[in-house]
This record gives structure tokens, sequence and C-alpha cells, in this order.
């Protein structure tokens, strides 16, 4: 009976926050903006409006980017702070992401020695303490983890840490990143109640089939992996993609045979519509296919039972489009792109 309370204050709270995510007017103020300053004050009459009286915002966009990252990790961490136990440990390996996020994009800049990028890093504790001025300052890849040795990114680098010497790239560190943080993930999962689990471990499993998915297609189109290579980078716990499904379907001809092995069962849609699509076009639209075939998964658990974990994945995932989508089109209207292109790359939902 505490944990039924317990959710409908929850239920309540979220289903409060669900409410303030812009509306469809709110989105074509900002999209029909001829330019940045226009998008600019079409954002100042949403809940992002006061972002914009940091002086530093206005002068670059980059800011005003951190700025509604900021937002964005905020959002979480309230959610979380209104859980308990299991629940709050689950929700902060989902803010986590933004952690592991922004620690690429550190390593990113430290490796190409980027000077004019450190200004725009995003420097407030997310989780973890992450000494990002010593990082950058850092003489080798071996000082960086020792740098980050109280973190839970010292052994995802240190296993990574020959492949980055011999490639003389982060692909394999970011990588063993993502793996590390999607492990701990359903690790957390695994200690949630029955609904609980159930819920998660679906709309988590899906996210990882979708990266998977994206990530499959072009090691095979563009790097011409192995499948032993591709298995030892995928993502675990998939809901459908499974190391043994890979096996099976991986030996197919051709790109297109591939992709519509792979887009089976859940994502059989996708697959109709890619083909339609010549090849490279059909790459192009996959990723923006699935994150819509995900969004209609998020909003189908908004609609079941209420009473778990669903509806906090779902708003927290909204939420996160809702401000990618946002700096979509301020980057779009910044580089004055045509509409149509940067509709392209607007989640809808």
């Amino acid at each position: 009976m505490a944990r039924l309370a317990n959710y409908a204050y929850s239920n309540a709270r979220l289903r409060a926050k669900l409410g303030k995510l812009l509306s469809a007017q709110q989105y074509e103020a900002i999209m029909a903006a001829s330019d940045i300053d226009e998008a600019c004050e079409a954002l100042r009459h949403t809940e992002y409006g006061d972002i914009l009286d940091d002086v530093r915002t206005l002068r670059n966009i980059r800011h005003l980017e951190s700025a509604l990252v900021g937002r964005l990790i905020a959002a979480h961490r309230d959610v979380a702070a209104h859980a308990k136990g299991n629940v709050s440990k689950f929700l902060s390996e989902l803010m986590r992401k933004y952690e592991v996020e922004n620690l690429k994009v550190i390593l990113r800049v430290w490796n190409a020695n980027l000077d004019e990028e450190k200004e725009f890093i995003y420097r407030d504790r997310i989780c973890y303490e992450i000494p990002v001025d010593s990082i950058l300052e850092a003489a080798s890849f071996e000082e960086v983890i020792v740098l980050l040795e109280d973190t839970p990114y010292r052994k995802p680098l240190t296993e990574a840490r020959e492949k980055y010497k011999e490639a003389n790239s982060l692909f394999y560190p970011e990588v063993a990143l993502d793996r590390q943080l999607y492990v701990a993930t359903c690790n957390a999962i695994g200690d949630l109640s029955g609904p609980d689990r159930k819920i998660a471990a679906k709309l988590i499993g899906i996210e990882i089939d979708i990266l998977n998915i994206n990530w499959i297609v072009r090691f095979r189109r563009y790097y011409n992996l192995s499948l032993a290579e591709i298995t030892s980078l995928m993502l675990p716990n998939g809901y459908q993609i499974s190391e043994q499904f890979l096996r099976d379907v991986y030996p197919a001809e051709d790109q297109e045979s591939l992709l519509s092995q792979l887009l089976t069962g859940l994502y059989k849609g996708v697959s109709d519509l890619l083909q339609l699509k010549e090849e490279t076009e059909a790459l192009h639209l996959l990723e923006a296919l699935l994150r819509e075939m995900f969004v209609g998964q998020i909003k189908h658990a908004l609609g079941g039972f209420p009473f778990t974990i669903g509806v906090a994945i779902a708003y927290l995932r909204l939420k996160k489009m809702e401000i990618s989508n946002i700096i979509t089109i301020l980057n779009g209207k910044a580089l004055r792109l045509p509409r149509d292109q940067i509709e392209r790359n607007v989640v809808n939902f």
C-alpha cells in the first residue's frame, strides 16, 4: 500500500511535468523563426526563457547548449530525488548517461588539443567529481586514467588503453564507457521490483537495440569489421538484438539483406519503410525511424499501468528529446539551414 501511495504521488508530479513539455505551437514558433535571434525570442516564451537572461548564452550558441543540457540534468536529478531505494539508484544510473557523454567530449578536446573548445565544456558535477581542467592538461592517457581513479570510468578506460594506443583513436575507449554504463544500468534494473523491472528492461533494452542496430550497420558498411569484433563491441542486454541473434543474421550477403534480418519483430515497421529507399538514403533514415519507433513505445508505457517506473522513464526520455530538438533547431537557425533540412533531424512526439 505504501508503494502504491508513493507512486500515486510521483505519478501525479510526473504527469504535471509531462504537461509542461513544449506544445506544437511553441515548437512551430521556434521552427518558423527567420534566424537565430528570432528563434531565441520564441524560446523566451517557454519554460526555458530564463536561460536567455545569462548574457553568455546570447553571445554564443554553445553556451546556450550547455545551459539546456544543465536543465536536462536538473530534471533528472529532481525525479531521482523524489524516488527511494533501488528506484532512485536506477534513475541515477540513467542520469549518468550525460556524465559519460560529457566525459567523451572532454576526452576528445584533450586528445585533439582543441583549446578553442575548452570554454564550452559542461563543468558542473553530474554524478561524480570529474577533474576537467586536470584531464585537459594531462600528459598521457595513463594520467587521465589515474585522474578518474575514484569514478566508475577508470576500469573501462584501463581496459581500452591498449586499443587506444594501437588505433590512436578514442573509438574503443568511448565504446568501453558506453558498455560499462549500460551494464551498470541493467544491473540496477535487476534490483527493481517485478513490475518496475519488466517495464524498465523493455524500454532500456529497446534503447540498447537501437544503439546496436545503428552501430552494426555502420561498422559493416564503413569499417568492414569482422563479426567477432562487432560482437565484442555490442552493448549487452538488448530487448531483441542479442549476440546470438547477430551471429545468425550477420552473414547476410549485402547491407539490404542485413537490415531486413536485423529489423524483425518489434522493428518490422522500420524495415518496411526502409525498403522503399535506396541504400544511402535508407542508412540516413534508419536512426530517425528507430527514434520515432522508440517514441511510440514510450507513449505506450505512459498509457499502461500507472504505478510503475515507466512514467518516470518516459518523462525523462521525452525531456531529453525535447532539449535535443531545441538544440537542433537553434543550430539550424544559426547556420541558416532550410526548414526541411532542420525538420529531418527533429524527433516528432
